[in-house]
């Protein structure tokens, strides 16, 4: 890694900005790159999240790579240097930066730096594509609702870091290693040795929602990069992601990213 990576100030990124939103501390906006590019090693100023749209590249950070495909959310922790080498063909990638007043406005923390390693985050479906949703609508009621929602993502992944006890985090793995098995509280109590009762009652306070709904979210995070970057029909999507049908799937990616999987498809 470079001994001396560069800072990208607000709204700078990598890549060539093809539409782009102020909305205050706000910004949100689209890239596109060359293909081939490689960055050079760098860190941001202020936290952001981004949605690959199409295409990717390889992400270096100090002792790791890592590739990132459509379909792919991420976020970036101000400080932590990293590099893209060898973006793809077509890449495409919508970005979320939130400046200091935001947070300062609203009393919020930064989401963690281990936010930007998490295995299994759910960026996408904690809210980033309702977000980016808003900024392609961009009509009269866009700057309220990115707010909002803004808010929500924050808060969502402030609270599965803050004080999770330990069965929260046991239970976070066994989730996503088994998302595509049948699940039930009788189940994880008995793998975890924790009452269903005890699972039931607290895991809506550290995860912000229901079990039910959890697992739903990770399925469509698991849909997203197969509609993104590939042909294959939403029937069969639904069926390798576990929905019953091409309807229970289209009403459920619908209800968590406030979008229809053709539209997504389409963006």
């Amino acid at each position: 890694m470079s001994d001396h990576p560069v800072q990208y100030e607000q709204g700078v990124y990598v890549g060539m900005k093809m539409r782009e939103h102020l909305l205050g501390p706000v910004i949100t906006s689209e890239t596109v790159f060359t293909p081939h590019l490689s960055s050079e090693w760098h860190y941001h100023a202020n936290p952001h999240f981004s949605h690959i749209l199409s295409g990717g590249s390889k992400e270096m950070r100090k002792g790791s790579s890592e590739i990132q495909a459509a379909g792919t959310g991420l976020y970036y922790y101000p400080g932590i240097a990293h590099r893209n080498v060898d973006y793809r063909t077509g890449t495409r990638i919508f970005n979320l930066e939130l400046g200091e007043g935001f947070f300062r406005e609203f009393g919020l923390a930064l989401p963690p730096a281990s936010l930007m390693f998490a295995r299994n985050n759910r960026l996408n479906t904690g809210g980033l594509l309702r977000i980016m949703k808003e900024h392609y609508l961009h009509d009269a009621d866009s700057p309220v609702a990115i707010t909002q929602l803004c808010i929500n993502l924050v808060q969502a992944h402030g609270r599965e870091e803050k004080c999770c006890p330990e069965w929260a985090e046991k239970i976070k793995t066994v989730i996503h290693d088994q998302w595509n098995q049948p699940l039930s509280l009788a189940t994880l109590s008995a793998q975890l040795d924790i009452h269903p009762v005890t699972i039931s009652k607290y895991f809506p306070r550290y995860f912000g929602c229901s079990l039910g709904e959890y697992l739903r979210r990770i399925k469509v995070e698991r849909a997203l990069a197969l509609v993104r970057s590939t042909r294959q029909s939403l029937t069969g999507i639904a069926y390798e992601c576990g929905f019953t049908d091409q309807a229970h799937f289209t009403k459920t990616f619908r209800h968590i990213t406030g979008l229809l999987p053709k539209h997504y498809r389409n963006i």
